[in-house]
């Protein structure tokens, strides 16, 4: 059996399990994610793994999970509205805190200069 040949039987008996990502995948077989992304078009045109789901990553773009079979891939995520991407963005660099008061650090002897007893 060659190496192709082993490699295709143990992705699919994990995706069986349970559905990955093309990153996920390339960490399990050991191999670069370019030859999964090579491979994997050769199993969806032959009909071995379908695309099982979609979840969005912290930053919004969609991840696609594979799993093993022949079923109809599932829809894609609707795209995010601009005005949901502007909140987003604008919540993660100006944050929705007040602006820190600027405290000098002070060390004992430094404290002691400015609090004498």
């Amino acid at each position: 059996m060659s190496r192709k040949e082993l490699l295709q039987k143990k992705l699919l008996e994990q995706l069986s399990i349970t559905p990955m990502t093309r990153t996920e995948m390339a960490e399990f077989l050991e191999v670069s994610v370019v030859f999964v992304a090579r491979y994997m078009t050769q199993l969806r045109k032959s009909k071995k793994i379908y695309l099982h789901h979609y979840e969005r990553t912290p930053r919004g773009k969609p991840r696609s999970f594979y799993a093993a079979g022949d079923l109809p891939d599932c829809e894609e995520l609707p795209p995010i509205p601009q005005r949901e991407l502007q909140k987003r963005y604008r919540e993660q660099t100006h944050g929705n805190s007040k602006p820190k008061k600027f405290v000098p650090h002070m060390d004992e002897a430094a404290i002691w200069m400015f609090n004498p007893k």
